[in-house]
Order: structure tokens, then sequence, then C-alpha cells
């Protein structure tokens, strides 16, 4: 099972991303069955925010349009995981050993929840901020 990072999801749904032909490609594949992927629930909430934050985004996406997009990807065939007891501790255990800081904090609760999951790697183009745990496999497919 893959993790599609939230920078994947943002690049399928910019047709303006460099990144959008490829991430458009990965997740086709999810939705016809060539490939197992999961999004977590905090991906889709990094997903909205971005999306819709007009800092960020040269166009952002009206609320209504954000939010059919998530209700798609919770319709989808991709696996969508939750934190489990546990993970809060678990993330603070990962923070400590690779001491991690600030913002980085979402990144290991992320790995976190993949790990009590069973998901073992992830798709990303923000390779550095993952390449600090040895418990996951860090694909960049943009390269």
């Amino acid at each position: 099972m893959i993790l599609f990072d939230t920078n994947i999801l943002v690049y399928v749904h910019n047709k303006a991303s460099p990144n959008h032909l490829k991430a458009f490609q990965l997740e086709s594949k999810v939705l016809n069955g060539e490939l197992a992927a999961a999004v977590s629930a905090q991906n889709l909430l990094e997903f909205y925010a971005t999306v819709t934050n007009p800092a960020k985004m040269v166009r952002p996406l009206p609320v209504e349009e954000a939010n059919k997009i998530i209700k798609d990807y919770l319709r989808s065939p991709f696996q969508i995981i939750y934190p489990k007891s546990g993970d809060l501790e678990k993330a603070f255990e990962l923070a400590t050993r690779t001491k991690a800081i600030s913002r980085k904090i979402f990144d290991v609760f992320l790995v976190a929840t993949m790990l009590s999951n069973g998901v073992g790697t992830i798709y990303t183009q923000n390779e550095k901020d993952f390449r600090i745990f040895n418990e996951i496999r860090v694909v960049n497919p943009f390269e």
C-alpha cells in the first residue's frame, strides 16, 4: 500500500502545475485498480487548506468544489486511513528520535498514522521531509 502525500493530490487538481500530468496518471492507476493507494484524513485536510488558500494557489478552488473533490476521494478506491489509538504517542517518540520541530510534527504524525495502518511507502515530492524515517520507504514519482 502506498500513501499519496498531499502534494500529489494538489498536483492532480492543479492543471497549471508542471507535475499535473504525472500526478493525474498516478491517480488514474488507483482509480482503475492498477495501484493500491491510500490517503489519510490529514492529507485531505491539508489538501483543502492548500487548494482554497489564495496565498498558495493562483486560482484557489471555491469551497464547494474542494468539498466535492474530497467527497469523491471518500467514495473512490483510495483507502482512507485514520489515526489510531497510540498514534499521538508514537508521533512524539518519532519526533524525539528525529529531532522534529515546529510544523514538521505534522509529517511525523502522518508517518505514525501510516505505520499504524500498515502503509509502508509514501509518494511525495517532499522527499527530504520523510527520508529521516527508516520505518517507511520514500518515493518521489516525479524523478
